[in-house]
């Protein structure tokens, strides 16, 4: 990997990126401490992209990165884990690049897609030094397939559209929580159930399964 030693990187988005599942040590923590980047983290367990009353709202926490100055060099984020629950609406795509505005858009426009391209629009208008990734997560046994599958397409013809890189684990971790046997090896026991939440990867998860992706997706940004 190239050298990633004192280089600002900045994390956002739900719990899977956090760490949740692991103590809080996600992926931002794994690349602070094997290369040395400064990290500056503001995901949020629990986000949805969408607007939901009640939530933590990905775009909320891209307004507070601006507010707070932060100009990194690596961004990573997630986004729909949440949202394909069933309470956030897919939305329609828009077709070209204006009238987005990270602090105008407002909670009646609270569709997945629109609110997505509004973080796009973000990185690329306030944060636009920084080499900017999407994560999309592994395929998770506690969400519907299909709805996995069409947020996550989504999610990645939109990062196509605005030229943001895209590591995408469901394609490439292997990881199959549908799977009993990779649902108790890599996910956490989230609900003293005795069995992983099919969600949330757990030490071996993050170090088998999510890292070595991340990492060789950074090397090519």
């Amino acid at each position: 990997m190239f050298d990633l030693k004192g280089k600002k990187l900045l994390v956002f988005g739900d719990s899977i990126i956090n760490g949740s599942g692991n103590n809080n040590f996600g992926v931002g923590e794994y690349l602070e401490r094997d290369y040395g980047v400064k990290l500056y983290k503001y995901c949020i367990g629990g986000a949805r992209v969408g607007f939901v009353e009640g939530k933590s709202w990905v775009v909320e926490q891209v307004r507070k990165i601006i507010d707070d100055g932060v100009q990194p060099d690596i961004i990573l984020f997630d986004g729909f884990t949440n949202d394909c629950l069933g309470d956030v609406p897919l939305g329609e795509m828009s077709s070209g690049f204006d009238n987005f505005d990270i602090f105008k858009v407002g909670k009646e426009n609270n569709n997945f897609s629109n609110c997505f391209e509004n973080v796009l629009s973000a990185l690329k208008k306030y944060l636009s030094n920084a080499k900017a990734m999407f994560i999309r997560p592994h395929r998770m046994g506690r969400r519907g397939e299909k709805e996995q599958i069409l947020y996550g397409e989504r999610a990645v013809e939109l990062c196509k559209k605005w030229g943001v890189a895209v590591c995408d684990l469901y394609e490439l971790s292997g990881l199959d929580t549908f799977l009993p046997e990779h649902r108790d090896k890599y996910t956490n026991d989230s609900y003293g159930l005795g069995m992983g939440d099919c969600t949330h990867p757990n030490a071996a998860g993050y170090e088998e399964k999510y890292m070595p992706v991340i990492e060789k997706a950074i090397k090519n940004l």
